[in-house]
C-alpha cells in the first residue's frame, strides 16, 4: 500500500458516480475493523481511501466508496446524505472527520471525465452507464448495447415478415 502522502486525489468520478468528498486515511486514524462490507464471505478490512459520491439513478443517492490507493472501488454503502455517509465512515475510522476534502467536481466535469473513459456503443453512441447491457466484440474495440440489439432484432423480424 502506498504511503498516504503519495496517494493522488481521485478522478472526478468513481464507478460512474460524481466524487463529492474524499479522504486519504492517515496515521493516527484508528480503524474499528467493523466495515460491515463483505467480499467472498470475509469482512473487508482497512482501506487507504474513502470517497463520498453522488449516484445518478432516478432517485439520487449518496455512496460511500471504500477504495484502494489507486481509487479502485473495493466496496460501497448507500446513505441518504453526504453528512450521513461521513458519519458512517467516522464510526469505522475514528479521527477521520478532519481529513475530508471537498472534491469541487461539477456535474459537467464528472460527465466529461466519464465521456473520456467509458465505452460507447459503436452503433448509437450511448455510454456504458446509460444502458442495461454492453457487449464487446472480439477486438474489445467495438461494442453494442442492448437497445441496438433489440432494435436490430425488431428490424430483422420485420424484414423476414416482409419477404414471406
Amino acid at each position: 500500500m502506498a504511503p498516504y502522502h503519495e496517494i493522488l486525489p481521485p478522478p472526478p468520478a468513481l464507478a460512474c458516480a460524481r466524487v463529492l468528498h474524499y479522504a486519504i486515511i492517515q496515521e493516527g486514524v484508528r480503524c474499528s475493523g467493523r466495515t460491515l462490507l463483505f467480499v467472498d464471505g470475509n469482512e473487508m478490512g482497512q482501506v487507504p481511501c474513502l470517497a463520498v459520491c453522488e449516484g445518478k439513478k432516478t432517485v439520487p443517492e449518496v455512496l460511500l466508496f471504500h477504495c484502494d490507493s489507486e481509487w479502485n472501488v473495493l466496496g460501497s454503502s448507500a446513505h441518504p446524505s453526504a453528512n450521513e455517509a461521513k458519519a458512517h465512515a467516522e464510526r469505522i475510522y475514528a479521527g477521520l472527520s478532519s481529513l475530508w476534502v471537498d472534491a469541487n467536481v461539477s456535474e459537467d466535469a464528472a460527465e466529461a471525465y466519464l465521456d473520456e473513459v467509458l465505452s460507447r456503443c459503436s452503433f448509437c453512441g450511448r455510454r456504458f452507464d446509460h444502458v442495461e447491457e454492453m457487449i464487446a466484440g472480439q477486438s474489445e474495440k467495438a461494442h453494442i448495447c442492448d437497445c441496438c440489439i433489440e432494435e436490430f432484432h425488431k428490424n430483422l423480424c420485420e424484414l423476414r415478415r416482409s419477404r414471406q
